[in-house]
């Protein structure tokens, strides 16, 4: 694709419609079906790499840490994930399970990143970013597709079959089958965290007319992972055992999608899907029924005013079991979620200043009411330059764990009194939704027909930030053995800043060769009360994220049927995890041998056996992400 077209790919993440990406008033990166193919990247979550600002850590074998702009560990909070319209936000902690976010990837046609609030349009919970994850239309997958993957610690195969209903309807359906090894720790023995998975689907599309678009698809998917726990108990001296522990996982969804075209500038669509997810882990097992109802309609109000606004109804049944300490009660719980949402595209200079003013409301079970506003301007100068400014409220509504859940966090013997001690952190149901006002400003420009140019810079500043206050330690008497406990109750004591730079730029070398790069710079500063007895500092720098981080990738044809790919990867150490800085580098020579016949020879992590990319939290224990080689052979027929 030419700079041109690359600029001029059609998104729908920022604006809930079809725009152009160089006209967003927003930083969006897309990772189009060409990155996803020359990258050599297994997964979606390993696929987010390739967007600037975005923070991807592998803790194990089947586990991530993603954020955007902060606010990094296993249960990051702060950003929304999307598939295909269908949220993959979880209520037990208010983010994402990443082993469950896949599918065929020659089947995805581009996954949006948005980064920075997107609440205006979708809701809490989107407060550092957005991911829309979109696959094609069964029109555009047609025939047989088989992939299949081997490594040396990694084994994949997919299978996709589309066809014809009749002259107006098509469909596909597939299967995926993943197995990964076990990683290892830091000392080089065999971790327990493999990943075993398979998964199924189907998609329809009926275009019963120019003006009417139906789907309708579904997905379902078991997999068991491993991982090793750590577990605090009373024993001297160390107070902490290690288990091996092995989890079942699975679900599934439906959903169905009416669109129809009332004049050229006139829409309205009609969503409806419901989501089934089951999990077991060392804590407990979960289960979580979700059904959710969207309506949205786009509309010129005038000449120079073009209005979008919407409603959506979401409910909600979980049912915790926990085990090895964890209690949740009530351990069911109901929640729904109302909401609107209006946004209003003014023109005030016709093709050069737009205004994009609008907010959503939301009457949820957790907190009540919440509105979050935004205000976006976008100016083009000329039709190689853009500018645009936002500021934005976002909220983090909490959780069921940060409501309902006792976990216990340290075990010890008092050497004074030889008791047993124990500190537990508790839930509140008294909290306030985290709060975000935000302000962005970025720059796009296409500096000549072969190199472009894309900047933001942000301010966030963030309140009501949960953290942990302890109580005052209690004689507990009713067990067979006396024992101290201390509470630790989340409170919304803490605040914080933060502020970077993100960058990128594309440069088409030759017709043949294309060159990206990407930095970015963050700092995040975390206040807390001192009156609240806080363990965190009162100002800290958060140490869970890298201050810096650096891509460079290259593209290049060197025959018709000959390419050679690579990537390099700069992440800054974290301070906290005490995670020394690592570079990645990624080679990749595909070769077609026939037009629909794709071979690919591939290493990842060249100069590097293996590397820890994030610590362990809340008893996950990290391991380390090896060096890869692989093959991967595609055939379509």
């Amino acid at each position: 694709m030419s700079l041109e077209d690359l600029m001029n790919v059609e998104i729908t993440s920022v604006a809930r419609q079809k725009q152009k990406a160089s006209a967003a008033p927003a930083a969006v990166t897309v990772i189009n079906q060409d990155d996803i193919r020359r990258s050599g990247l297994s997964s979606i979550p390993e696929l987010l790499r390739l967007a600037p600002g975005l923070d991807v850590a592998q803790v194990n074998a089947n586990t991530w840490a993603i954020s955007s702009r902060g606010f990094n560990d296993i249960f990051a909070n702060k950003l929304l994930v999307l598939m295909d319209g269908r949220t993959v936000y979880t209520p037990a902690f208010s983010g994402v399970y990443w082993d469950s976010v896949d599918y065929v990837l020659q089947d995805l046609e581009r996954i949006e990143v948005v980064r920075g609030p997107g609440a205006t349009l979708w809701g809490a919970n989107a407060v550092n970013g957005v991911v829309n994850v979109l696959s094609k239309s069964a029109r555009d997958t047609q025939g047989w597709l088989t992939d299949t993957r081997y490594a040396n610690q990694e084994q994949t195969g997919a299978i996709r079959y589309g066809g014809a209903i009749d002259d107006r309807t098509w469909y596909r359906v597939y299967g995926k089958y993943r197995n990964v090894d076990d990683f290892d720790f830091a000392d080089g023995d065999d971790a327990h965290d493999g990943w075993e998975a398979l998964r199924g689907g189907f998609r329809i599309d009926r275009y019963a007319s120019d003006r009417d678009t139906l789907t309708f698809q579904g997905d379902a998917f078991t997999e068991r992972t491993g991982m090793t726990a750590v577990q605090s108990v009373f024993t001297p001296p160390t107070f902490s055992r290690s288990i091996d522990d092995t989890n079942n996982q699975g679900g599934g969804n439906l959903l169905a999608r009416w669109t129809h075209v009332i004049s050229s500038t006139s829409d309205f669509s009609v969503q409806l899907y419901y989501d089934n997810v089951r999990r077991e882990d060392f804590y407990g097992n979960y289960k979580l029924d979700t059904f959710d109802a969207d309506f949205q309609h786009r509309f010129a109000l005038t000449p120079r005013q073009q209005l979008i606004w919407g409603a959506g109804f979401r409910f909600q049944a979980d049912r915790f079991t926990g085990k090895n300490g964890l209690v949740v009660t009530p351990d069911s719980r109901d929640a729904y979620l109302v909401s609107a949402f209006v946004q209003d595209d003014l023109t005030l200079v016709k093709d050069r200043l737009h205004l994009f003013l609008g907010s959503k409301f939301e009457q949820n079970s957790y907190t009540g009411f919440e509105w979050q506003p935004s205000a976006r301007l976008l100016w083009t100068p000329n039709d190689r330059n853009s500018i645009w400014g936002s500021v934005s409220r976002a909220v983090r509504t909490p959780s069921r764990v940060d409501e309902d859940a006792r976990i216990p966090l340290f075990r010890a013997i008092d050497p004074n009194s030889g008791l047993p001690v124990e500190l537990d952190i508790t839930g509140n149901n008294q909290l306030y939704s985290e709060q975000l006002m935000a302000y962005e400003l970025g720059y796009r420009t296409q500096l000549t027909r072969a190199v472009s140019l894309d900047a933001a810079v942000f301010f966030n500043h963030y309140d009501n930030l949960t953290s942990l206050a302890t109580g005052a330690p209690t004689l507990v008497t009713s067990g067979a053995t006396p024992l101290v406990l201390t509470d630790a109750t989340w409170t919304n004591k803490r605040r914080a800043d933060a502020y970077g730079i993100e960058l990128a730029a594309n440069w088409n070398v030759t017709d043949n060769w294309r060159l990206m790069a990407a930095y970015t710079w963050l700092n995040l500063l975390v206040h807390s009360s001192s009156s609240d007895n806080s363990p965190v500092p009162e100002t800290a720098t958060e140490d869970n994220v890298p201050h810096n981080q650096v891509q460079l990738r290259s593209y290049l044809d060197i025959t018709r049927n000959l390419e050679f790919n690579a990537a390099a990867y700069y992440v800054e150490n974290l301070s906290g995890p005490d995670i020394q800085s690592y570079v990645r580098v990624d080679l990749g020579l595909t070769w077609r041998a026939k037009k629909d016949v794709e071979l690919t020879l591939g290493v990842q992590n060249l100069f590097d056996d293996r590397h820890p990319e994030f610590g362990g939290q809340f008893g996950v224990e990290s391991t380390e992400v090896p060096r890869t080689i692989y093959g991967q052979l595609v055939v379509k027929f």
